[in-house]
């Protein structure tokens, strides 16, 4: 079957590990021929970089089409209108048969569409939605009226072509149904997670060793590890002051510290001889640490990192969200309803070598965590796909 990734509001990135990414390289591997189309920009340094438009195959078998993107005039038109110059053409030439559309705020979607009607009438449109009510959600006023408007009017449209509307969390499906009017048989769940080839399962005794004596972890000691990039919304400080008064606990924290509470972080990790600090982690060296860690605890605001870690298959602690309980998948997590230092200090001290803890090792070792495998995630993404080619 020949699928096609349209991914047109985004900068995008040759070999990260993003939906966008992950999705082609598996359903390769799955047998299928991939195409993605998208801008002619990529993050550095955390900045759009415009690069030249062309085409290439990267080493998985995608085969990318970067195009330009026509520019407005006002700006903002520009912001609200991404069309890709010269998508219709590419996807006469490409001739998909399933296509997996990137978002839900495109009026590029509008140019799938058109192929659909004139071109392949079997061929069926996918999407995925990546926003919720902490994401994309900031406007207010006439400002947010008029995009709501405008976007709704676009999936109103749309959704006549469209077979399936994917949240990537079950909170963003509920969003896409309420926001967008998105009629609910329309939606599904289709999760983020892992890249299978990451995460070396067939070394994880010897690097959990390795790591552990790095920082002078000791056997009997429960390491506790979290990171990302940390801001007030993560509650890492509540998870610092919890952990500094727990004997025989660790805490190791990777990634950045943000303006908002790098002067509280510095204070607290002066005043905490067993919590660590060890800045910037590589992606794929995020699943090393992972395999260190006696817990992973992320007590704030949900970031991709979350279905990682239970892709690592070690056993997780996560602030309880409406909508999110897909990270505990038969007790691989907790879910923490009250997050504060002394809420919880009392989850981790319940957790350290009890029973308790032993069986959510259990069930995190299990198949019950093979889900949030992107090999597991392909196949889903394909549940409405053509099956006669």
């Amino acid at each position: 079957m020949k699928i096609v990734h349209i991914a047109a509001s985004i900068p995008y990135n040759d070999y990260w590990g993003y939906q966008d990414n992950l999705l082609p390289k598996y359903q390769i591997k799955l047998g299928h021929e991939v195409t993605l189309i998208t801008t002619n920009s990529m993050l550095k340094d955390g900045r759009r970089h415009i690069i030249d438009c062309g085409e290439y195959d990267l080493n998985d078998g995608t085969h990318i089409v970067r195009l330009a993107v026509k520019k407005y005039h006002p700006a903002v038109w520009t912001y609200i209108n991404d069309r890709l110059i010269g998508l219709y053409p590419v996807l006469c030439r490409e001739k998909p048969d399933f296509i997996f559309f990137h978002g839900i705020c495109s009026i590029s979607i509008t140019d799938v569409i058109r192929y659909k009607k004139k071109v392949n009438p079997a061929c069926v449109i996918v999407q995925d939605n990546h926003l919720d009510y902490n994401i994309g959600h900031s406007s207010t006023g006439i400002k947010k009226v008029i995009l709501q408007s405008y976007y709704r009017l676009i999936n109103r449209y749309s959704i006549r072509y469209v077979s399936k509307v994917y949240g990537v969390t079950p909170w963003r499906k509920l969003y896409a149904e309420d926001y967008f009017g998105i009629p609910a048989e329309k939606t599904d769940v289709l999760i983020m997670g892992a890249d299978d080839e990451k995460i070396d399962f067939a070394h994880r005794d010897e690097i959990r060793v390795r790591i552990r004596k790095e920082y002078g972890v000791q056997d009997d000691e429960f390491l506790v590890i979290t990171g990302g990039k940390l801001d007030a919304k993560k509650e890492v400080l509540a998870l610092m002051e919890a952990c500094r008064e727990l004997p025989r606990v660790r805490l190791l924290i990777f990634g950045c510290v943000l303006p908002d509470i790098e002067e509280r972080f510095e204070a607290l990790l002066a005043q905490s001889e067993n919590v660590t600090f060890i800045g910037w982690l590589d992606a794929d060296r995020v699943y090393d640490y992972y395999f260190a860690a006696d817990l992973v605890a992320f007590p704030g605001q949900h970031s991709v990192l979350w279905e990682q870690a239970c892709a690592a298959k070690v056993p997780c602690l996560f602030a309880r969200w409406d909508g999110m309980e897909h990270v505990n998948n038969g007790g691989n997590s907790v879910l923490v309803d009250k997050i504060d230092s002394d809420s919880l200090r009392e989850e981790i001290r319940a957790l350290c070598f009890t029973d308790a803890y032993r069986k959510m090792q259990e069930i995190a070792a299990s198949p019950a965590t093979d889900i949030y495998f992107y090999s597991h995630i392909a196949e889903k993404s394909l549940e409405c796909a053509p099956k006669s080619k």
